[in-house]
Formats: C-alpha cells, structure tokens, sequence
C-alpha cells in the first residue's frame, strides 16, 4: 500500500453562509483578515466555475483604478491560501476558481442540493440548515440576487412541507410550517390559504375566518392588493360549511391548495360533477396523456364536491410512492386508520370506510394500476357510499370503471384567428396569457405576437403542461422566438416549477415517465410501429411487426400476441 504523507491528507472545512459568515476546522473557528477576503470566498463557492481575474477585480475592487485592483485581488487570494491552504483555489494569470476537490463543505450548497430533491422527508433537514438569509450581515451587491434565490428555495421547501403535511392529516405540524412561511414573507398569500384549511380541519372556524382577515389586511399594507378570488372563495365557503365532530383530527378535506388559477374547462367540470353526483357511479378514471392536466381538474372537481360528501373528499398522492405494496398504508395515513393486528390493512380500511359517503381520490396511479384496481375493488364493494376518482394515464380495467379521457384546451383556427378580445376565450390562449404575465408583468397580447401565441398554443396540442413550460421562456425570448424554436422543443421545454413533480418539469421527463412504463414488448412494438408515417390497420401491424419465426418462443410479437399489446399501448 502506497504511504501517504501526512502533509497530503486534507482537514475538511466547514462554511457557513446561511446566516452570518462562519467558518471552522475541526471545530474551530477561522477568521478571515477582512471582509472583503470573507465576500470573495463567498462568491467562489457559490460561482464555482471559472472567474476572470479581470472580472474579479472590477466586482469587489470597482472603486480604484485597474491596477491597484488587480494588485487587490492577488492579496486577496494569497490571505486565502495562508488562512484556508493552498489547495482551497485553482488559479493561474488569467482565472481564479475554488478547488473542485478541496474538503469543504458548504451549508448553502448542501441546502440547495436538498431542495431540488423529491424526497419530502430529506426537505425538514435543509430547513435546519437555513439559519437565516444568505449571508445576512454582508451588503455587496452581488450577494442581493443570491439572498433572494435562496430565500425563494427556502420558502418554497416551507410551502411543500405544509402541503405534505396537510395531506397526511399532520395539521398542527402543516400550521407551524405555514407559520415558518409568514415568518419570512408575511404577505405570501399560500401560506395564508393553508392556515385557514388547516384551520377549519381542527374545528377551529373562526381561527380560519381571522387568517382570512389577516391575510387581507398585510396584503393591503404591504402590496396595495385585495386576496385572489380563490382565497375570497375559501373564505365564502368556510363561512358556510357545516361543523361536524369527528372522531380524528381531519374535517372534511386535505385537497392540495393549487398555486395558480384554474383556466377554462367548464364543460368538463359540469360533466364531471354529474358524473360523480349520480348514484350509478363508483369509480372514476381521468385518463390522458401526460401533462394534460388530469390532477388539476380532479382537485378543481373535488374542492366543488366537498359539500356532497358526509365524511369530506380526501387526497391521496401516490406520484412518489414506488412500492406498490404500501399503497393502503398510503390510504390509512391520509384518512386517519391505525393498523389492527394480524388483519389486512385492506380490509381494516374497508371496514373503516362501511356506511360512510366520502370521495376518495387517488392521484397518479398509472405506475400502481393494478395495486390501485386490487385496492379499489376490496374498498368499493365494502363501501357503498365510497366513490373513488383516479387519475392516471392508464385506466385501471375493473368492472364499473368508468374512463373519462381529459381533452386539451380549446384553440382558435390559426388561419382565421379572431380579434385579441376573442382570442382569450380560447383556454389554451387564456393559459398562455396569464402565466406570462405572472412570469413577466410587463407582458400583453397585442396585435404583434397574437399570431405567435396561437401558433405555440396549437403547436403544441392545447397541452396545459407544454404550454406552460413554453411560458417559461418568455422572461428571456419574445413569443415569435418561442414559437420558431418549437422544432426543437425538448431542448426549448425545460424550465418547470422547481417544486413540481420531476417528470414535469420538462417535456422530455413527461414523455419518458410514460415509456418507463411500458413492458420489454410493448417498447419493442412501439419502436416498430414508428416506420408507419401516417395512420395503420391491424392488419398492417401484422405483416409489419411480428417476429417472422412463430416457432421461436422467446420472440416478443408473436402474431397472436399483437391485438393485446396494441390495445395496451393504446390504453397506455
């Protein structure tokens, strides 16, 4: 074994920017000679890439000539190098960057790293982390859009905590996050909607009524606004829904709290409801492809339908729940059933669930079909007041069922659009339209870009997802440069929600989330099925995709295997 000499081995270090600036070794506190050394390490660990000495010296030393910056920043660094060792930075005449490979460790970068994790249960350990805004007691320039990054992050992590705990029925837990949230930004109007929920779900009305007062009076002081029709709207309804006790902590719902307006779909809402208000309904399937807006409608459905139901609708997120083995356990922690001894939890939910009349709903259950379909068969025919409504890109195939498919928005006829003020009763228009102006308030349909909004709204198929995602890009393109880059929108659909689910965050990640899901044949026919141009016959199909040695038995196509696969596909 090579020996290693000591001088070699490297003693970790540990910085802290979260707060104020701290940093140690071994437990010991390293003090940096200035300020300025203290600011300059911070922006390289946060820049890690490679900076320009030139650069360097006009950002922290601005206010002399060229020269006597340069002469600066070369002090700087070398106070560094003494303080820290000489491996912390990489440097030569003309770039300067921290050492890729130096033992530090960085509480802003472990806190962003967290944060764009899915795991919820790793978010409550990078709160811990946020000791305050970045680098509080600093005042350069540069380190304002910084603060305000990961105040955002952190802010952002605080709201999915509160929505994750809300949905497991953990209120008190959801109401000291949104407290958090208000801590930080007293006029965040989500966190205001979770406390009035969270509120009413604890029986505790008139809590919920002042949070809406409060709520309106910071967002008067501060901003100059009235609440969103959708805060006014909650505040309407918990002035009016009846309090009944419970045996648990959960009143009527834990439905997610959307954080954006809901666009258009009133055919579709209208039809739903009744669908799910006649008694001949059990069991219902919002199908579609991904993207098109399946778990919107089913939240904006079940909030209407919260009165219909004795014991309340509630909220079942299944997208991070790979093992299909815990999905009653999922079910029991949303509706409050302890587990019994030596006694299927199907079966204890069943039986919790006898003579109540609640709606239940399971959201992405695509990757759990046919434990979802086991699930809901036990639970439908214990319950006769039980409804369940499903959203999933695969229909589940059990008796009963029945499959509602989610059309795209509505569009206008590209080649005979009509004036701007009918152009926005087209939803996939309205969509576009106001999620610009959220992303970039000086934005307006006129009539210069009205042909260019239509055209990426139907290019891309009144998809609420794509739309948005292409809105994304109009803080740094016009809508006439989104729409020529269209041809190549994987590469352009890239910049979703930060806190969305992973495969929604681009295109792409929709597009592969549903493959992942096909069987080994099922990919191998829809590869082959990609020479067809146009449309096909199952007879083409036949001829085309089958493995031509019918006595091989490993082949995937067999002839006879086709029409199942096919219609497999098609479910999918």
């Amino acid at each position: 074994m090579a020996h290693v000499s000591p001088a070699k081995v490297l003693t970790p270090l540990r910085l802290y920017l979260l707060g104020s600036f701290r940093i140690e070794r071994e437990g010991q506190l390293i003090h940096l000679p200035t300020r300025k050394v203290e600011s300059l390490l911070a922006d390289l660990v946060l820049q890690p890439e490679k900076h320009s000495r030139e650069k360097l010296a006009a950002l922290f030393w601005g206010d002399v000539t060229d020269t006597q910056a340069r002469c600066s920043l070369r002090k700087a660094l070398t106070l560094l190098r003494k303080s820290l060792g000489d491996e912390i930075l990489i440097a030569d005449r003309e770039a300067v960057q921290i050492n890729p490979a130096s033992p530090l460790w960085v509480d802003a970068l472990e806190f962003k790293r967290i944060s764009e994790e899915s795991e919820i249960e790793n978010l409550e350990s990078a709160i811990e982390l946020y000791r305050g805004d970045l680098l509080s007691d600093f005042y350069d320039d540069w380190i304002l859009p910084e603060q305000e990054h990961f105040r955002t992050l952190y802010l952002d992590m605080l709201l999915r905590l509160t929505q994750e705990m809300r949905s497991r029925s953990e209120y008190e837990r959801a109401i000291a996050f949104a407290h958090q949230v208000l801590a930080s930004d007293a006029a965040d109007e989500r966190a205001h909607q979770h406390l009035m929920f969270c509120y009413l779900a604890i029986g505790n009305r008139s809590a919920a009524l002042q949070q809406y007062e409060e709520c309106e009076r910071v967002l008067q002081e501060e901003l100059g606004v009235k609440p969103m029709p959708e805060t006014t709207a909650l505040y309407q309804w918990i002035k009016q829904v009846p309090l009944q006790p419970r045996v648990h902590a959960a009143l009527l719902t834990n439905l997610p709290i959307p954080l954006s307006s809901f666009i258009g779909r009133e055919r579709e809402m209208a039809e739903v409801k009744q669908l799910l208000r006649s008694a001949k309904t059990r069991l219902l399937t919002f199908t579609g492809a991904g993207g098109c807006g399946k778990t919107r409608l089913a939240i904006q459905v079940a909030a209407d339908l919260v009165d219909s139901f004795k014991e309340g609708v509630w909220w079942v997120e299944l997208a991070g729940l790979m093992d299909a083995t815990l999905l009653p356990q999922a079910v029991a922690k949303v509706l409050g059933v302890r587990e019994v001894p030596n006694e299927p939890l199907s079966q204890v939910l069943a039986s919790y669930l006898r003579g109540k009349q609640l709606l239940l709903v399971l959201d992405n259950c695509e990757h759990l079909v046919t434990a979802c379909a086991q699930l809901a068969q036990v639970l439908l025919t214990a319950s006769p007041g039980l409804k369940i409504l499903i959203t999933s890109r695969e229909v589940l195939n059990i008796t009963g069922e029945i499959a509602w498919r989610v059309p795209s928005l509505s569009l206008p006829d590209l080649r005979n659009l009509p004036p701007i003020p009918q152009l926005t009763q087209y939803e996939g228009v309205r969509l576009f339209v106001e999620r610009a102006i959220a992303a970039n308030p000086n934005f307006a349909l006129i009539a210069q870009n009205a042909q260019a909004v239509a055209q990426v709204c139907i290019r891309l198929d009144g998809i609420p997802l794509a739309i948005e995602l292409a809105v994304a890009r109009v803080k740094y393109l016009s809508v006439q440069q989104i729409a020529a880059r269209l041809d190549d929108r994987f590469n352009l659909l890239t910049v979703g929600s930060r806190t969305a689910l992973p495969r929604h965050q681009t295109l792409r990640a929709t597009l592969d989330w549903s493959y992942d899901l096909l069987t080994d044949a099922e990919r191998v026919l829809f590869h082959r099925l990609s020479v067809f141009a146009g449309g096909f016959t199952l007879q083409a199909v036949e001829a085309v995709c089958a493995d031509k040695d019918e006595t091989n038995e490993l082949a995937m196509l067999q002839p006879t295997t086709l029409l199942d696969l096919l219609s497999r596909l098609v479910d999918k």
